[in-house]
């Protein structure tokens, strides 16, 4: 009797045991909880880019934590990538009266940089890099900022700082080789763009502007090489098409650069410099015709292309009409075109 007591105890335990409930407590998350997680999924957002979903969740997290500093700042950078720049600068302010910082000082300069007022621009950016002297991108759009002004010494100073911060800045190469280029530094130039290709192969605009630093040097060969591989990555990129059949042309390959320039023509149909340079490649066909009507097709888009009238005036000249040709380089010489007043004297006087 005893024993089978002691078994009823045991089951009557185990099932009470088994038949316990478990109760799960509702925790409530705080506000600075849910504005984190608002913030993040408006990160998620800004990863896709799509802004206007990203504002709104750094809205709410913004509405949920009024110091959440981070919170301003990002949403300032989908305001920018939204085209908003009087927005992001709000923003970037909010986010500067919480706790100043480099990144949203930059922000202010991207900003205020697209709405044109570069004097503004450049005190945000010299304010980042005084709060991190290893901001590179504010460097380099400083450096832009000297080289829209034509201050090239002072371009290549600063993306020389950039690069110095980020020694992989292949758009600092570039830059800072058109600098030198404008300062008649050809090979440094060509030494920067190639600088630009080693540490971005697939930087186009650098292997553009490689084979026109080598062909101002006379190396057409090198500059066809450079301006085919800018194409194999861009096959839409009129410019090189453009640029290569000058190289071309100067090679003496006339029926290659007709059918670049007009490669380039097609995919951007009133681009007076293609349409300039065919007509000098038709010259150099001695087809008249084609040439004269060329330029003036280029001076419809355009009519104060002063090198357009040059070449107008030289098919002008060789299809027996005098008068035209002299008329051409006067107007020519009027745009500011020396040359034009070299063609016209004692011929046209």
């Amino acid at each position: 009797m005893k024993k089978i007591f002691i078994t009823l105890i045991a089951f009557v335990f185990c099932f009470q045991l088994q038949a316990q409930d478990t109760v799960k407590i509702k925790t409530a998350l705080t506000p600075e909880q849910e504005a984190e997680n608002a913030y993040n999924m408006a990160l998620e957002m800004m990863g896709k880019k799509e802004y206007p979903a990203a504002i709104d969740h750094f809205t709410k997290a913004v509405t949920l934590n009024p110091t959440f500093e981070k919170a301003f700042l990002s949403r300032g950078f989908a305001k920018y990538e939204s085209k908003n720049n009087a927005g992001a600068i709000e923003d970037f302010n909010l986010a500067n009266n919480i706790k100043p910082s480099a990144d949203a000082y930059f922000g202010k300069g991207e900003s205020f940089y697209n709405l044109g007022k570069k004097d503004s621009s450049t005190r945000n950016l010299e304010k980042a890099v005084a709060l991190d002297n290893k901001l590179a991108k504010a460097f380099y759009l400083h450096g832009q900022i000297k080289f829209e002004a034509k201050e090239y010494k002072d371009a290549i100073s600063d993306y020389d700082k950039a690069i110095a911060a980020k020694p992989d800045y292949a758009y600092a190469y570039n830059d800072r080789g058109s600098a030198k280029k404008q300062l008649g530094d050809e090979p440094g130039a060509v030494a920067d763009y190639d600088k630009a290709v080693a540490t971005d192969s697939k930087l186009y605009i650098a292997l553009n502007n490689l084979g026109s630093a080598k062909r101002n040097k006379g190396d057409n060969a090198g500059a066809i090489d450079a301006y085919n591989k800018a194409i194999a990555l861009k096959p839409d990129y009129y410019m090189a098409l453009n640029n290569r059949g000058s190289a071309k042309l100067n090679s003496g390959d006339v029926t290659g650069a007709i059918g670049d320039f007009n490669a380039a023509l097609k995919i951007k149909a009133d681009y007076v410099l293609a349409m300039n340079n065919l007509a000098s490649a038709y010259i150099k066909k001695q087809d008249f015709k084609n040439a004269e009507s060329w330029c003036t097709k280029a001076l419809i888009v355009d009519e104060n292309a002063a090198a357009v009238y040059i070449n107008r005036g030289i098919a002008r000249q060789m299809l027996k009409d005098e008068s035209g040709a002299c008329s051409d380089w006067k107007q020519a010489a009027k745009l500011g075109m020396a040359v034009g007043k070299n063609y016209s004297s004692g011929l046209c006087d």
